[in-house]
């Protein structure tokens, strides 16, 4: 295992892609590592939208293009409130010392793991990161015996619905009225993933 500042204790978990040959680490955020929380936060180009619709008994959803893509500045939320917190983890992905992806989780009031700010950078795509942050975010709920993950996102994440589909989430739900009251997002729908592990 290559070395790290942060120490064999804040090593949770590494794998190797396959194509790349690149030693992925994630790391469960202690307070220390404030800095690195919240540092993915690219603007987002929306090119396409998710139309949610029910096929059978379950939702599913459709890719379509908007006429006039536009770039979105996505709203900065203070993660890093969330370091050192019993009921809730950060885990960051490393290869070598740069930052490359995140996720939070935090245990809900309804006995589920609520996932949020998901992202991960966009040189490194397509090299299993999200499955590896979300595999880490499986086990932190299982460790607390949480057998539901819920996540949620807007119409306008496509690469984020198409992963959450793949890994398995279904939706549960949509809400086309929620962000009424956010500004820059009054036109976007809510989507709700679950996922029982």
């Amino acid at each position: 295992m290559p070395a790290s500042r942060f120490g064999a204790p804040f090593v949770y978990d590494m794998v190797v892609d396959d194509m790349t040959g690149l030693d992925i680490r994630i790391v469960r955020a202690t307070p220390d590592m404030a800095g690195y929380v919240d540092r993915l936060r690219p603007n987002l180009v929306v090119k396409a939208r998710v139309k949610v619709s029910m096929c059978g008994d379950n939702y599913d959803f459709d890719v379509d293009s908007v006429q006039q893509p536009y770039e979105k500045a996505e709203v900065c939320c203070p993660d890093r409130a969330y370091l050192g917190r019993d009921d809730a983890a950060i885990y960051l992905a490393f290869i070598e010392e740069q930052l490359v992806g995140q996720v939070c989780v935090q245990e809900d009031h309804n006995n589920m793991a609520r996932v949020w700010g998901l992202r991960v950078e966009h040189g490194h795509l397509h090299h299993g990161i999200a499955t590896l942050l979300m595999n880490t975010v499986k086990a932190w709920a299982l460790a607390r015996r949480l057998h539901w993950l819920r996540a949620e996102t807007q119409d306008i994440h496509v690469t984020a619905c198409m992963f959450y589909r793949d890994y398995g989430f279904v939706i549960g739900g949509f809400d086309r009225f929620y962000l009424q009251a956010t500004p820059g997002s009054e036109d976007e729908t809510a989507i709700v993933w679950y996922l029982e592990v």
